[in-house]
């Protein structure tokens, strides 16, 4: 897709106080992307900025493949891109002579101003209002009217601050058709909300801009609010259920489902400072002769229908396994969850289960044990439990659990447990397994895993 506008090391201070510290911002040709984030993270000012109505601290600029000044580039923006603001102002005139307003400034002359008018209240269905007052309209007439308005002008991109806001059903679905529409008249937009949902309706792409936790200031890739309709359907009107425990532990029906492997993402561990081992990564130090991350591979490969490493350096050491890597999407080394969040995102299935880098001896029922907990209890996750505490970092989770968890990252949340307490958590029985939770945290732990893999007799097994 070709690039419209692409800013990066995009800085704003607002009375000393940092708004945001963007990397890298990109707008495609012809694309809607919706621009989410909580009140007063910077959503309003970042439009404001790509409208040239006001200054950044500092951003570097290619605008349609041209490298452009601040000063140049707000020239071309204030001539390219149009902003409307949330509550549109209107002119006290008739709607024609609103929607006319931008051409006249623009001096274009009267014939083509008039045929311009009425393409325009024929797009937004306004035809039959063009000689009403506009201020006298209700909330959804007067944000179509400055629809048309920027419309009429063919900007290379429209800025839309919140534009469905207070709209009842019908006005919603008007405005939401308008805005697909400048798409194909090769329009691109920017639109900012707070409903997730809107993502789904009208984005090609969606940015979210984080006011607090470890992306704070920035821009990320949220997560998918939804997958399909269909599984939204599966997933919803399950009852609340407390989670497994003490008679639950070990418990299997004779009617458990069969593992769907091929619905669920097997995700590494791997991002990991691993700071009792002098920071070397763990996934890739050596246990009898191969690094640990093939002892994963190995014991998971059969289980899932697919795998994926999370991970936050040596990236093409890892990539040499032939599987995708994700590193943590909400900066370096904060944390498991984040690394759990990172693969689901990733993740194009109904489940993912995740297994640190450290643990070789995974048993081969794994993923079959962990699903089995989570259909028998009606959970939302599912967590290993060894007979005496919870190992949470082994687990199997549904993606649609995906919103949840980047709302508790983004306001600061770290702890597993504390999030999986939000959730239908049930707990599988792994006490005949106790090897599965054995890991390398110093190089003790790594002279004993290695005696433990050369005497296999000695392990416990693995099925």
């Amino acid at each position: 897709m070709k690039q419209l506008l692409r800013l990066c090391n995009l800085r704003k201070s607002v009375a000393g106080r940092l708004l945001f510290d963007i990397d890298e911002f990109t707008v495609p040709e012809n694309t809607c992307i919706i621009l989410s984030g909580q009140n007063g993270v910077g959503k309003t000012t970042l439009l404001k900025i790509l409208a040239g109505l006001e200054s950044p601290d500092r951003v570097d600029i290619t605008y349609r493949g041209e490298n452009l000044s601040w000063h140049a580039a707000r020239r071309r923006f204030q001539q390219d891109i149009v902003y409307l603001h949330q509550h549109p102002y209107m002119f006290d005139c008739s709607v024609a002579e609103n929607i006319a307003y931008g051409l006249r400034h623009a001096r274009l002359p009267r014939e083509q101003i008039q045929a311009r008018v009425q393409q325009a209240l024929e797009w937004a269905g306004l035809t039959h209002l063009a000689g009403r007052n506009a201020r006298h309209l209700s909330g959804g007439e007067k944000q179509r009217v400055a629809l048309s308005r920027a419309q009429v002008l063919v900007p290379r991109l429209l800025l839309l601050d919140e534009p469905l806001a207070n709209m009842d059903q019908a006005a919603r679905e008007h405005a939401v058709f308008l805005i697909r529409r400048l798409k194909s008249e090769g329009i691109s937009s920017i639109v900012t909300s707070h409903e997730p949902n809107i993502a789904t309706l009208l984005g090609d792409d969606h940015r979210h801009l984080c006011k607090t936790g470890p992306c704070r200031h920035t821009l990320v890739i949220p997560f998918l609010y939804q997958r399909n309709i269909d599984q939204e359907q599966r997933m919803t009107g399950l009852p609340d259920r407390p989670a497994a425990t003490g008679n639950d532990l070990g418990h299997t029906a004779d009617t458990a489902n069969a593992t769907p492997g091929e619905e669920i993402t097997a995700v590494i561990l791997a991002g990991g400072q691993a700071r009792r081992m002098g920071g070397q990564d763990k996934g890739l130090i050596e246990l009898a002769g191969r690094p640990m991350v093939e002892h994963i591979i190995t014991a998971l490969a059969p289980q899932v229908g697919h795998l994926l490493i999370n991970a936050n350096r040596n990236l093409e050491r890892y990539r040499e396994y032939g599987l995708p890597v994700i590193p943590d999407m909400m900066g370096d080394f904060f944390g498991p969850l984040v690394g759990m969040a990172s693969g689901m995102q990733a993740a194009n299935t109904r489940y993912v289960l995740t297994a640190p880098c450290d643990s070789p001896f995974v048993p081969a029922r794994l993923a079959a044990t962990l699903y089995d907990a989570l259909q028998q209890n009606r959970a939302e996750i599912s967590a290993a439990h060894d007979g005496q505490r919870i190992q949470p970092v082994f687990a199997l989770l549904r993606c649609d659990l995906l919103p949840s968890l980047l709302a508790y990252l983004e306001n600061g949340g770290r702890k597993i447990d504390t999030w999986y307490a939000r959730h239908r958590l049930a707990l599988a029985d792994f006490s005949q397994w106790p090897d599965t939770f054995l890991n390398l945290n110093t190089p003790q732990d790594r002279q004993a895993l290695e005696r433990r893999l050369q005497h296999p007799a000695s392990a416990t097994p693995a099925s």
